[in-house]
């Protein structure tokens, strides 16, 4: 069965560039439901009983629509966007990247006797990896242009990357990294295989005529926000970890949330058990709602402008070929 994300009229560069186009436009639909998310998860909340004066009740941020209000109130619509320029340059040139290995690896396991299902999943792991690895620096400026205040840390990417070479070298580009991989692999994963399922399914209704091959983009718009939803789900609390060890470091009391811990230990199982042990199992999916809200429809749009881009792409390529061949036959 053929792959539902590759397609053979494409060279691996053309695939890459529809990527980071999906890229782009996904994370300017998504930008107000990250920066809420973000904040959600790295401030720190002991659970009851314990002997931290801080409670819930003191949380600058504590719901979804108590902390749109309070950063509308406080920050203005531009507090919705901040670290969007690095964002912009992560989802451009992360669709960049995993595209063009996706299709590296699509075309590698074709010898391969696996259904379409499984090779999604190993090759949307895989390349998900290895875009992760590329393009963490700019998840990690992300993250920290997100829970700044009025009191600004860093004033612009460039002062960004030097201040934190300057303070913490190389590898404070590179805080929580393995959180991410290990987080990404069965996000990817998942995501590209729900997404292949989804469309078979949906392939096999047109087929059959319950379902008319006129609608064909809004079937992978519903097959993208499902997908994107349910790897978020599976994938959350590691992706909390993630967000907590990437705002360590030289600034952390200087963020706009003062309850930041710090970690003695930076590895994943040392830093998850700890937030267990201080604020509870469900501290690992706070921010889960705006995540969801956030993962629904960055991936509904995401592979909706990817496959729109391939479309175009292949009646480019097909316009072009009928246009020689018709000025060799005169």
């Amino acid at each position: 069965m053929p792959s539902h994300i590759t397609n053979s009229d494409l060279s691996p560069v053309e695939t890459a560039v529809c990527g980071g186009l999906a890229g782009v436009i996904a994370r300017f639909t998504v930008s107000p439901m990250d920066v809420v998310k973000t904040r959600l998860q790295v401030e720190s909340v002991p659970r009851p009983g314990t002997s931290q004066a801080v409670t819930a009740k003191d949380a600058k941020y504590r719901g979804v629509i108590q902390s749109f209000r309070l950063i509308a109130a406080e920050e203005g619509v531009k507090g919705f966007f901040k670290g969007n320029m690095s964002a912009v340059y992560l989802y451009m040139t992360y669709g960049v990247s995993q595209l063009f290995a996706y299709h590296h690896l699509d075309n590698l396991m074709n010898h391969m006797p696996l259904p379409s299902s499984p090779k999604a999943f190993v090759c949307g792991m895989l390349a998900g990896s290895f875009a992760t690895t590329v393009t963490y620096p700019f998840d990690l400026l992300r993250t920290r242009f997100a829970i700044q205040g009025d009191t600004k840390i860093y004033t612009s990417v460039g002062y960004a990357i030097g201040d934190i070479y300057k303070n913490e070298g190389v590898r404070g580009f590179y805080r929580g990294l393995w959180p991410s991989i290990i987080q990404i692999m069965p996000y990817m994963g998942s995501m590209f295989l729900s997404y292949d399922l989804l469309c078979s399914s949906f392939q096999w209704l047109r087929d059959e005529g319950f379902l008319s091959a006129d609608k064909k983009l809004s079937h992978t718009t519903i097959a993208g926000s499902v997908a994107g939803a349910l790897s978020k789900t599976i994938v959350f609390p590691l992706d909390t970890i993630r967000k907590r060890l990437q705002v360590q470091g030289p600034h952390r009391n200087g963020y706009i949330i003062s309850s930041i811990p710090q970690y003695s230990k930076t590895s994943i199982l040392s830093c998850m058990t700890t937030v267990v042990k201080t604020e509870g199992v469900g501290a690992l999916y706070k921010g889960l709602v705006p995540g969801l809200l956030k993962a629904a429809p960055a991936s509904a749009s995401y592979f909706l402008v990817f496959e729109f881009s391939k479309g175009v792409f292949i009646k480019l390529k097909t316009t072009d070929i009928t246009s020689s061949t018709q000025k060799i036959i005169a």
